[in-house]
């Protein structure tokens, strides 16, 4: 396949995969690119996958409309744990015991989002306070130092999709793969010991993992969502995967793997 150096680019995100990494195995399968200016608009977190918007050459300089459009997520959640990402790539901050979850809770809350309204910046998140990243300030423990901004976003359409089960045993698994495959430092090795005193001393026997579908407005976090639902549903809840499957017109039929 070959491309126009000055274009729009769709490239697939793979999970645990950074948004710069993305762009380097697009280049290394099509050197032509080598040297070009390429950048994203819109990024997505380790643990998320899908449509990655890639600017190279020339449409560089349209970041802004591109940054701005909105976008089509599918996610999944499961209640009762807390992390400091609000994801499975986070320390465990708080655990509690769900015994009966009600979809119908779970739906009502869903809807409470809908429209616009104010949204806090997760504390592990590359928006910028006082001139450094939110998560360099939360890293570093200071983040009773700074006041985490909000702003303002847009939910046009969510809805619940559907629930499944899963063991224990299945999701550690599904957990430990993620965070293994993932280069760099995201403190692999410090959150995967934790999950593994997690799943030793929790004797649930299965856990539900909802999942949700959703579109939104530019600047728009699934995993904040996500940690608010579980502060309003008063049993906390992550994130366990985000896909993004549209931004404006460009969708994963389009996508380059």
């Amino acid at each position: 396949m070959s491309f126009e150096l000055d274009q729009v680019l769709n490239l697939y995100k793979k999970k645990s995969e950074t948004p710069l990494q993305t762009i380097e195995r697009f280049v290394t399968a099509h050197p032509e690119y080598k040297g070009l200016k390429t950048t994203y608009a819109g990024r997505l977190d380790p643990m998320a996958e899908g449509v990655l918007i890639v600017l190279a050459g020339e449409k560089n300089k349209e970041r802004d409309t591109y940054t701005a459009l909105d976008k089509d997520y599918e996610f999944e959640f499961v209640l009762g744990i807390e992390t400091d990402t609000h994801d499975i790539l986070g320390k465990i901050t708080n655990t509690k015991e769900i015994k009966s979850p009600n979809r119908e809770e779970v739906e009502n809350v869903l809807k409470k989002y809908h429209g616009k309204f104010q949204q806090k910046y997760p504390a592990y998140s590359s928006k910028v306070v006082d001139g450094t990243p939110l998560f360099d300030i939360a890293r570093r423990g200071l983040l009773g130092t700074v006041v985490i901004p909000r702003h303002l976003v847009e939910v046009k359409n969510i809805e619940l999709a559907g629930e499944r089960e899963i063991s224990p045993r299945d999701f550690q698994k599904q957990i430990e793969e993620s965070i293994n495959a993932l280069t760099g430092d995201f403190r692999q090795r410090e959150i995967l010991k934790l999950w593994d005193v997690y799943f030793g001393k929790s004797g649930l026997k299965k856990f539900v993992i909802y999942k949700a579908k959703i579109t939104s407005s530019s600047g728009f976090y699934v995993r904040q969502l996500v940690s608010d639902i579980g502060h309003d549903l008063e049993t906390g809840a992550i994130t366990t995967s985000i896909l993004r499957t549209r931004v404006g017109e460009h969708d994963l039929t389009g996508s380059v793997k």
